[in-house]
């Protein structure tokens, strides 16, 4: 291990109080995404003007902007419709060290504020509480257990930062979970913050994650007839029964051929009331896809998504209507609410290279490579802002959107080492 990073790793030991007290503090801000679809919710940018100070006492230049209303559109994506941002900004910080605005490398390190919400958690969720070495609280896994981490790496890189040279981008973003589909990162990627690499801190167990699947979510609308239960109709729920089947046969079809393509089928819903015959029915499920198809479909020419899998679920309901007389006549709706697309850093790249040759400095034992089953906002600088990224993240294994989620000080502090080492080595002069 360099003098230099012995230094960094030795002002992250120095810093832990400030990295424990920093993500305690966050943790009982409620930023809940305010589409997390029940209970209570909370905005991003009270966590925002919480960072603000902090970052510009470390020497750093902030910026608060929102994403613009029409981020899809813009950037050529699937996402959700008739999406707000007000209230809600991405923090933005620049650090520029030895050697003057342009000079050297430019890293991005990126992370969430928003989290999913708080209904069924086992203990007050905005409490922050630590006990023996694990920190208690909504968002500690995901992903202000991360944001933390990557704020205290770069405090102490900034303590030798004479000795450097380049940038640092600090991207405090909005909008990655409850299908936010990461317009907090896309407007990064629209605002111009580029860089040579970036690490996204999210994910868990320490794993360098050098990339993700894609994400496909659609809502399916059943129509029945509403009528009154003494007198009938036609139940949406028994016609919406047709269309889960149909499903089911899709799911079961997919992960056969994908084992790690998981189909969800998360909400089922219908009726208003016992005394109704219900109307409508919707289903709402989530499809993962590969990088190899999203490869498959771009080869087609069909674009780097994933518009084959939702031709193919496409067809699947329109068969299922075919086969019901009521259907037939009154077909289901598929609508998609977002396509996020994978994307693959390769193994040789300098990042990936760099990240593992930090960690194992700095840790004695070589990383976890791997690809995230599920997706994150490092396909978005990857795919869209064309930066090159790792995944690398504390989070606690099955802690995530969980009721009881919390976070280990220890990994915490293992991370924020790695991400500090990496840093000086990538940016040293």
């Amino acid at each position: 291990m360099s003098s230099l990073v012995q230094d960094v790793v030795n002002r992250v030991d120095e810093l832990t109080e400030e990295l424990v007290d920093l993500c305690r503090s966050l943790v009982r801000i409620n930023t809940v995404n305010p589409y997390a679809g029940a209970g209570v919710t909370g905005l991003e940018g009270d966590g925002q003007v919480y960072l603000k100070p902090i970052l510009e006492a470390m020497g750093g230049k902030t910026r608060l902007f929102e994403p613009p209303p029409d981020i899809y559109d813009r950037i050529g994506m699937i996402g959700p419709k008739g999406r707000s941002w007000e209230g809600r900004p991405n923090l933005v910080t620049e650090f520029e060290l030895g050697g003057g605005a342009g000079a050297g490398k430019r890293i991005i390190i990126n992370s969430h504020m928003d989290t999913v919400g708080v209904e069924g958690m086992d203990f007050d969720p905005f409490s922050g509480d630590l006990k023996d070495g694990v920190i208690y609280g909504r968002g500690s896994t995901d992903d202000k257990g991360g944001m933390a981490m990557g704020i205290i790496a770069i405090k102490a890189v900034l303590g030798v930062a004479d000795r450097l040279r380049g940038s640092i981008v600090h991207e405090s973003v909005v909008d990655e979970e409850c299908n936010g589909s990461g317009a907090g990162t896309l407007a990064c990627c629209l605002e111009g913050y580029g860089g040579d690499e970036a690490i996204v801190i999210d994910g868990g167990e320490l794993i360098v994650t050098r990339g993700c699947q894609g994400c496909l979510t659609a809502n399916v609308l059943v129509h029945g007839k509403a009528g009154h239960a003494a007198t009938g109709g036609v139940n949406a729920i028994d016609k919406a029964v047709l269309v889960k089947l149909a499903i089911d046969r899709f799911k079961e079809a997919r992960e056969a051929t994908y084992p790690n393509c998981l189909v969800n089928l998360g909400v089922f819903h219908g009726g208003v009331h016992p005394a109704v015959v219900p109307g409508s029915a919707r289903l709402s499920l989530n499809m993962v896809y590969a990088i190899e198809e999203a490869l498959e479909n771009e080869q087609a020419g069909g674009g780097w998504n994933g518009s084959g899998i939702r031709e193919v679920f496409a067809e699947t309901i329109r068969r299922a209507d075919e086969a019901d007389a009521w259907l037939r006549e009154h077909r289901s709706v598929v609508e998609w609410v977002k396509d996020l697309v994978p994307f693959e850093t390769p193994v040789e790249a300098p990042v990936v290279r760099n990240l593992c040759r930090a960690y194992e400095e700095v840790l004695g034992e070589a990383p976890t490579v791997d690809i995230m089953p599920a997706w994150a906002d490092g396909a978005n600088i990857a795919r869209y802002g064309g930066v090159p990224a790792v995944l690398f993240g504390p989070g606690t294994r099955g802690r995530a959107h969980s009721q009881d989620e919390t976070v280990l000080v220890e990994d915490l502090v293992k991370g924020a080492k790695v991400v500090a080492a990496y840093l000086v080595e990538r940016l040293e002069r």
